[in-house]
């Protein structure tokens, strides 16, 4: 699952010094995706949302995620520069959009 991740990034030109899953059930969230928090080599913290699944990613769940990020950040105790969602689904352009306009960096496959 970790290679999976990571060649995305790679291509995309994140080099990461640490990089460690998340779980959304450490701040009360029941979500179904997978989360990792690392560092790249220029000392900014990350946060990498995967998302897995057949049906269409909608702008109700892209506002969800920043809500989560949210919390995730108040969990940890700092912001979070760098936010990417790595898309493997069918993706509202609504979605992408929003995320964008958040800061996010969108990957679909």
């Amino acid at each position: 699952m970790l290679k999976e991740v990571l060649a995305p990034l790679r291509e995309k030109g994140y080099i990461l010094r640490r990089f460690e899953p998340f779980s959304p059930k450490t701040i009360g969230s029941r979500k179904r995706i997978s989360i990792f928090h690392g560092i790249d080599i220029h000392d900014r913290y990350l946060l990498v949302f995967v998302i897995n699944k057949k049906s269409r990613v909608l702008s109700r769940e892209a506002g969800e995620w920043i809500e989560l990020k949210s919390l995730i950040e108040r969990y940890y105790g700092y912001s979070i520069l760098l936010n990417i969602a790595l898309i493997k689904a069918p993706v509202c352009f609504k979605a992408v959009s929003l995320l964008e306009s958040e800061g996010w960096k969108v990957i679909i496959e």
